[in-house]
């Protein structure tokens, strides 16, 4: 069996889920363009996918495929009465959060809320 070129080529970034204490967490990492995106939604398949935690930290780039990934991972949990926490955003991923409506769809802890509090 022959591999994809797709397989093959190594990606700019990486859409992951892992356990951490009993939560599940979406790991977003890198430039996530369509090719992570697609990748991870074809190996993931079509199945909701409930997140407790997202950590989207290290993201430089987000495409609109990677972002429906993460907007189906929120709107699933919501589905079953769960919101998803927003552990930590790059600031690329914060403006896109806000330029699509998503800013709100999650819980943030006070730590990394990113709303500083002004002196006075």
């Amino acid at each position: 069996m022959t591999a994809h070129p797709e397989d093959v080529r190594p990606l700019p970034g990486s859409i992951t889920v892992r356990e951490e204490g009993g939560s599940r967490v979406l790991c977003l990492r890198g430039e996530l363009d369509t090719a992570v995106g697609t990748r991870f939604k074809q190996r993931q398949g079509r199945a909701p996918l409930l997140v407790d935690v997202i950590d989207a930290a290290g993201v430089s780039f987000i495409s609109s495929t990677a972002l429906s990934v993460l907007a189906r991972c929120v709107e699933a949990s919501h589905a079953v009465g769960r919101r998803p926490v927003l552990r930590a955003a790059s600031p690329v991923v914060e403006r896109i959060l806000q330029l699509s409506g998503l800013q709100d769809d999650f819980d943030r802890p006070p730590a990394t809320s990113g709303r500083a509090e002004t002196p006075g």
